[in-house]
């Protein structure tokens, strides 16, 4: 269930967003300010913060908990876009644009706790701040940039391609003796989404991956005997 307090009886949650990047260009009367009109808004595992053409009047930095972000197509296919997790914002974009409607839905995939920071105030705030404003703009250049690169793979990339770059995208850490270990955290569904495949094609592509001996699949983790061979490109 959506329940909400004030930012206020949350200290430590205040200097959470005090320190994110997009909030730390504005000086201290400026986020006081600001944070007059935030609250914090918790949200039960599957449940929807906002559908596609809602009105986009707030945008959010998540705290704890991850929330998917996605598209449905007429027929009822999901596509997952982007999953935001801890100490990320999401929904900023929208607030500068002419139609102020969200163009995603927003779900969460587990138990979350977010700031709902009121769109409006934060545009009046950074448009007297160079600094802030160079801090959002260099966010949305990022994830566009992610976004084509998104694109790219799901043209030219094919479906095995794209698995195995996902898992190297995921890496505990660096290979050791062309071996490694990824975590894939999320959902098989939610990978499957962002994958553009199905939820039985990603599992048939995973089994064929362990059956070349290529990796281990235990449950979330995945095992990587050859980068080398793994590896979709150098």
């Amino acid at each position: 269930m959506l329940n909400s307090e004030r930012m206020d009886d949350c200290s430590e949650l205040q200097e959470s967003l005090r320190n994110q990047y997009l909030i730390s260009g504005n000086d201290e009367a400026d986020f006081e300010l600001l944070a007059k009109g935030i609250s914090v808004v918790t949200v039960d595992k599957g449940e929807v913060l906002f559908h596609r053409g809602d009105a986009a009047e707030f945008f959010y930095f998540v705290n704890a908990g991850r929330i998917e972000l996605s598209l449905t197509s007429a027929t009822g296919d999901k596509k997952t876009l982007e999953v935001i997790g801890p100490d990320s914002t999401f929904g900023e974009a929208v607030a500068f644009m002419q139609a102020r409607k969200y163009p995603v839905s927003a779900e969460a995939l587990e138990d979350s706790r977010l700031c709902r920071i009121p769109s409006q105030p934060y545009v009046e705030l950074i448009r007297s701040n160079s600094d802030a404003s160079m801090r959002l703009f260099a966010d949305i250049s990022r994830r566009l940039h992610a976004r084509v690169t998104e694109i790219e793979h799901l043209t030219i990339q094919n479906a095995r391609t794209r698995l195995t770059s996902y898992i190297m995208d995921h890496l505990v850490e660096p290979p050791v003796n062309d071996q490694a270990m990824a975590v894939l955290d999320l959902p098989r569904r939610v990978i499957a989404s962002r994958l553009s495949v199905q939820p039985e094609t990603l599992s048939r592509l995973l089994r064929s991956l362990a059956e070349e001996g290529l990796v281990t699949v235990d449950d979330k983790e995945v095992v990587i005997h050859s980068v080398s061979r793994l590896r979709p490109y150098d």
